[in-house]
């Protein structure tokens, strides 16, 4: 046994011990007077915190809980990711399996531009979503704009909500916030959603980090500074808490990056629900072996399952949405067909998401301020699907039945100091892995990938420490560590020195 390898780990101990104390119970206002504003800025990649002068998201991260990156499900898509964060559920037990999908039960088809479908309680009976999980405990709730909040689901809707509508100004969505904050207590909303698309459309129609791209966040920026300012003039800042995320990150794709899926499959005999970097088919006339058949090893960046072999990671595979037949591309590869493509231009679309979510460039930014965080705390990467555990949690509320776990936040919450996580790389022969490891949870960094893996057994400070999570295992001791990554990737492997 390496006396050098047991200071690393007593290193590793000592650092996440720091403010692991909790307090019996939350400080300053009572759970009955807290407020939660959820805010979502769509497209908002996981290192878009330095791409311009940000002020007020670099005050939210200083003054409340860091956090590397927002680890999503698949697919990393608008409606399916922001209806994860809401519900504590994966879009294969929610529903909302693509922003078009097809629905085999009722015969019909989802669409974004759908507005009957979109208000359509049907779609999203899958989850109960947080505002829906306050106003039956007697706690209201607002939402200005949310996917899912215009349709009544499971018989209810927030005490107040808005028909989405792009063109509204941020200014006004900011004022109608203050507003809500200023009611009187017994009509006071306290969970409060906000959304913001532009940065969203600067990344699809330019590419991540670009200028444009910048300048829509910057714009973001200075009104959630108008928010913060409100809220610091009303004097409620220390019973609010901000949650501010993204529902995806975004890649660059190109026009010579398209799989045309026609040149390997008769799409006449099948039904395509949902394009893109993963492709959604439905069998129609056409046995699902041959259309897996057909597209096995027909184009080399792209992957083919049939529903009971999509990799259980994705956790995908059990709503009957789901398709048949899924198709993967490569990161910044598309697939669609010709007669779609015929009428595009190669400058519409330089970037998009929809990837394998543990690809860091589908990794969405993170943050959050309130009074349950000490300022200077950092996290590695957390799980959306475990956001709805700490909503309720905030709110004095108990939560519906999810998917997620309220672990991960445990030691951060009314923690005495800053928590603060530690990285030790190790060599596992042919890669090289990263652990960020946190008192509840750690993030593995695997080439272009990042996952978040659950402790299982072992104490910050024990000999030995396992983690895991569906597809994934990790484990370390003074000797090295052990990693399998849906077996694609299994090694033994040595502490870097």
């Amino acid at each position: 046994m390496s006396k050098r390898k047991l200071s690393i780990w007593g290193l590793v101990a000592l650092l996440l011990l720091v403010g692991c104390g909790n307090a019996p119970s939350p400080v300053g206002a009572s759970s009955a007077e807290r407020t939660v504003i959820l805010i979502s800025i769509d497209g908002f990649r996981y290192d878009y915190f330095d791409l311009g002068n940000t002020p007020t998201l670099e005050r939210i991260a200083s003054q409340g809980l860091r956090v590397d990156s927002l680890h999503h499900v698949f697919p990393t898509k608008t409606f399916p990711t922001h209806y994860t964060v809401v519900t504590g559920r994966h879009p294969g037990h929610h529903g909302l399996v693509a922003n078009s999908m097809w629905d085999p039960d009722r015969d019909a088809r989802f669409s974004l531009g759908n507005r009957e479908a979109v208000e359509d309680g049907f779609w999203y009976e899958g989850g109960e979503p947080i505002w829906v999980t306050a106003e039956n405990q007697s706690v209201k709730a607002a939402t200005f704009f949310w996917p899912g909040s215009e349709a009544r689901i499971r018989g209810v809707r927030p005490s107040y909500w808005k028909v989405y509508d792009g063109d509204v100004a941020h200014e006004e969505r900011i004022a109608q916030v203050l507003d809500w904050i200023d009611m009187p207590a017994e009509e006071r909303p306290r969970l409060i959603t906000l959304y913001f698309s532009t940065v969203d459309s600067a990344g699809h129609r330019y590419g991540p980090r670009e200028a444009p791209v910048q300048m829509a966040l910057e714009e973001i920026d200075g009104q959630l500074g108008t928010l913060l300012d409100g809220l610091e003039a009303r004097g409620v800042m220390d019973e609010t808490t901000l949650i501010l995320a993204s529902d995806h990150g975004m890649a660059r794709v190109d026009f010579d990056r398209y799989i045309m899926l026609d040149d390997y499959l008769d799409l006449s005999k099948v039904r395509v629900s949902d394009w893109g970097p993963a492709t959604q088919i439905w069998a129609t006339d056409m046995p699902v072996e041959d259309i897996v058949s057909a597209l096995k090893g027909a184009h080399p960046k792209m992957r083919v399952w049939a529903k009971e072999d999509i990799p259980p990671r994705y956790q995908f595979g059990t709503h009957r949405r789901v398709p048949d037949v899924l198709v993967e591309a490569d990161m910044g590869w598309m697939i669609s067909n010709k007669p779609y493509m015929a009428g595009r231009s190669q400058f519409q679309l330089f970037g998009m998401h929809g990837w394998d979510p543990a690809r860091i460039e589908m990794h969405g930014g993170i943050t959050m301020m309130g009074p349950d965080f000490v300022a200077g705390s950092e996290s590695p990467a957390i799980r959306s699907v475990d956001l709805y555990e700490l909503m309720p949690h905030l709110l004095g509320i108990t939560p519906s039945e999810n998917d997620g776990t309220l672990a991960p936040f445990t030691p951060y919450l009314n923690a005495q100091d800053p928590i603060r996580y530690q990285t030790v790389r190790f060599d596992c022969g042919t890669d090289t892995v990263e652990a960020r490891v946190a008192p509840m949870h750690m993030a593995l960094h695997w080439e272009n990938e990042v996952h978040v893996l659950d402790r299982i057994e072992g104490e910050i400070n024990g000999p030995s420490q396992i983690f895991g999570a569906t597809g994934l295992s990790f484990s370390f001791d003074e000797d090295g560590a052990s990693v399998s990554i849906d077996d694609r990737f299994v090694a033994d492997c040595v502490t870097i020195q």
